[in-house]
């Protein structure tokens, strides 16, 4: 572990094209491991590991045809359906979308926790979010021990889906998972929600001592709630299989007013 051998490894993983970021992960983990087996006493001495810079962060959000476009080329019998509007309604990353189960959904509160009890939170921070009207349509339809599943078994991987249903789609190839999530934060922000909200919808905001009964208020993350349910309505336009599931049927104005009023499903009839 000399300084020139982990340089040869660092040039040896980027000549396989892995990402700056990716790098620094792989040299993160064998260097928390060297501090835990020192700090435990297996060894008496480890050596220093040299990180990598911080790598950019991604470049790419998704614009709504090409979202649509890839909602639209999953067939429909994928687990792909049920992962991507997990993901497009609660900015959550990867794996809280795989793990998602019904027990972590609180119906009457209507708010979801995407770290499930008893799991030990991590760098990566799961938040309470709300759970829209779209995802609540979504979730009630489904019958399975966890909501992303194959045949109901738990999915480890959802790449080689993606990948098949991003060419079908004719996306290019930075069309990966984590678009998702970039282009929810700009999308809550594009339409004008606070940034103290999108840091919590997206689990940059980790909830203090003050704030652990906050999710019980009824506004509790209102603007990204609604925010989302009237980007999913607007992106049901483009994807029929979407149709009737959003909260908001379409904009309509409040006559002799300035504002727009969402139109519920009940307000419509």
């Amino acid at each position: 572990m000399t300084v020139d051998a982990q340089e040869e490894f660092v040039a040896w993983l980027r000549a396989k094209g892995y990402s700056e970021g990716y790098v620094r992960r792989v040299l993160a983990v064998g260097k928390a491991a060297l501090n835990r087996a020192w700090k435990r006493q297996e060894v008496t001495e480890v050596p220093w590991i040299e990180l990598p810079p911080i790598g950019e962060p991604y470049p790419h959000t998704a614009s709504d045809d090409q979202l649509a476009a890839f909602l639209n080329a999953i067939p429909e019998d994928s687990h792909l359906w049920a992962y991507c509007m997990i993901r497009l309604n609660t900015g959550c990353r990867d794996d809280a979308a795989r793990d998602l189960q019904p027990f972590q959904i609180d119906w009457a509160a209507n708010l979801i926790r995407l770290n499930p009890e008893g799991r030990q939170q991590t760098k990566k921070y799961r938040p309470v979010v709300p759970l829209t009207a779209t995802l609540r349509r979504e979730l009630e339809a489904l019958d399975a021990a966890y909501y992303v599943n194959w045949h109901g078994r738990h999915i480890g991987s959802i790449k080689k889906a993606w990948a098949k249903v991003r060419r079908n789609a004719k996306l290019p190839e930075w069309f990966a998972p984590k678009v998702f999530r970039h282009t929810v934060a700009t999308e809550l922000r594009r339409r004008g929600v606070p940034h103290w909200e999108v840091s919590g919808q997206i689990g940059h905001k980790r909830a203090g001592t003050s704030e652990i009964y906050a999710k019980f208020d009824p506004d509790y993350l209102g603007a990204a709630r609604t925010a989302l349910d009237a980007w999913m309505a607007d992106l049901s336009r483009k994807v029929p299989r979407m149709r009737g599931q959003s909260g908001v049927s379409h904009l309509r104005k409040v006559v002799g007013g300035t504002r727009i009023e969402l139109v519920t499903p009940t307000m419509s009839r």
